[in-house]
């Protein structure tokens, strides 16, 4: 059993799934900043202390910068998985 192959395959696999993670959040998130800024308009005509120190702008950033790591996370993976598996595709296990 070759390990560096079995690394290389098990490392493009979870790269993969997480870009495609990433990338349904980035999609997810576009609709999600619309609901926020109109709760942002909403939370400032209502009432309440709590609503008014919520940031939508402060959300946002926060959840935008949870799916780039993932995102770049799934980038990292997927490059180190594709150099520890170029050659081997040929080869049988």
């Amino acid at each position: 059993m070759d390990t560096k192959r079995t690394w290389g395959f098990i490392s493009l696999l979870l790269g993969s799934v997480s870009l495609l993670w990433g990338g349904i959040s980035f999609g997810g998130m576009l609709g999600q900043s619309l609901v926020m800024a109109d709760m942002g308009s909403f939370i400032a005509q209502g009432g309440g202390d709590y609503l008014h120190t919520f940031s939508p702008d402060y959300a946002l950033a926060e959840v935008k910068t949870k799916y780039q790591y993932i995102a770049t996370t799934g980038l990292v993976l997927t490059i180190f998985g594709g150099l520890m598996m170029r050659g081997q595709w040929g080869r049988r296990w």
